[in-house]
């Protein structure tokens, strides 16, 4: 995996299109469009923007290896992060008392609602592609 599906994953990760996810990093949206398309390599101001806006590893965005969010000093990590993987044991754990049916209904459901994300994220880059070229005639 290279640095524009890092890219990519940590801004999916954080519930944002690209156009979001570049107004909050300030940078253009035609950058970031540019790297997750692999076509550019990002700058490393854009790097430490992006990590320090969304909460991502600057390891792991280089890298891939890792977290891919940021821990303050190993030992404190954000109460954010803190919150969501708490909230993740409490649901693994009550996921895990379930029969393997349900189970599997509810991995389909959460399979299914993913892909409405992704058509909707896509959905929305495009309107952004298609409102840049309307303003550009």
């Amino acid at each position: 995996m290279g640095i524009g599906e890092r890219i990519r994953r940590a801004i999916e990760a954080r519930n944002l299109s690209l156009k979001e996810a570049a107004k909050t990093c300030d940078i253009s949206y035609s950058s970031l469009q540019n790297w997750v398309g692999g076509l550019r390599e990002p700058r490393p101001d854009a790097l430490v923007a992006i990590g320090s806006q969304l909460g991502i590893s600057i390891d792991w965005l280089l890298t891939g290896d890792g977290r891919m969010f940021r821990v303050e000093g190993e030992v404190q990590a954000s109460s954010e992060a803190y919150a969501d993987s708490a909230r993740e044991r409490a649901v693994m754990a009550l996921f895990r008392l379930l029969p393997d049916e349900d189970q599997r209904e509810i991995e389909f459901v959460i399979a299914g609602k993913k892909r409405l994300l992704d058509i909707e994220r896509r959905l929305n880059d495009l309107s952004a592609v298609m409102a840049d070229g309307k303003s550009s005639i």
